[in-house]
C-alpha cells in the first residue's frame, strides 16, 4: 500500500548496488516523477543498463505480480502498521494461490517501519527495517545515506544488499 516504503526501498538498493561498484540495473518505476525524487543523483558512470530491470511498481496487483516472477523475483513492500502487514499478507495469499510454491519461492517479504518505530513485530522470514528518521524525513536517498543510524547501515550493507546482489548475479 502506499506510503510503505517500496520506493525508498528501491532507491536505496540502487544506491548500494552503486555504492558497491556491483552493476546496477536499468530502473523502472511506475511513478517516475517520485521514484527519482527519492533516487536523487546516481553517478552517471555507474548507472549503466545491465539488462536487467529494477522495477517500482506501485502497488500490488496481480498482473504485476505475474510479470515480475515471469522474469525474475518480486518485493512486497508492507508498511509495519496492522494495515501493512494485512496487505502484505494478502498479497502473499494471492501469489500462493496463483503460482503455488515455485511463485513464494522468488518473493521477498518487507516489513518498513515507515510511520514510526512502533508496530506489530513481523513474521518469521519477513526482512524487517526499522523506522529511520533521516529516510522518514523524504527528500532524495543520497542526502539521508550520512544520517543513517548504524543498526539501519548493518541491516542494509549486511542483509539486504547480499540478497539484492544475489537476485541480479544469479540472472
Amino acid at each position: 500500500s502506499g506510503g510503505s516504503g517500496a520506493t525508498t526501498l528501491a532507491a536505496l538498493s540502487a544506491h548500494l548496488l552503486a555504492d558497491s561498484a556491483s552493476r546496477v540495473p536499468t530502473l523502472i518505476a511506475e511513478d517516475s516523477e517520485t521514484f527519482n525524487a527519492r533516487l536523487g543523483t546516481v553517478h552517471p558512470s555507474v548507472l549503466r543498463a545491465a539488462g536487467d530491470e529494477l522495477v517500482d511498481g506501485g502497488r500490488y496487483t496481480a498482473g504485476k505480480a505475474t510479470a515480475a516472477l515471469a522474469t525474475g523475483w518480486l518485493v512486497l513492500v508492507g508498511a509495519r502498521t496492522a494495515h501493512g502487514m494485512i496487505a502484505l499478507n494478502d498479497a502473499l495469499g494471492d501469489v500462493s494461490a496463483r503460482f503455488g510454491p515455485t511463485g513464494l519461492e522468488r518473493i521477498l517479504p518487507v516489513h518498513c517501519a515507515s510511520f514510526g518505530p512502533s508496530g506489530p513485530a513481523p513474521a518469521p522470514g519477513i526482512i524487517s527495517f526499522p523506522f529511520e528518521r533521516a529516510l522518514a524525513q523524504g527528500g532524495p536517498v543520497p542526502d539521508a545515506l550520512p544520517r543513517l543510524r548504524s543498526r539501519t547501515r548493518r541491516l542494509l550493507q549486511q542483509e539486504w544488499l547480499p540478497i539484492v546482489r544475489d537476485v541480479y548475479a544469479a540472472r
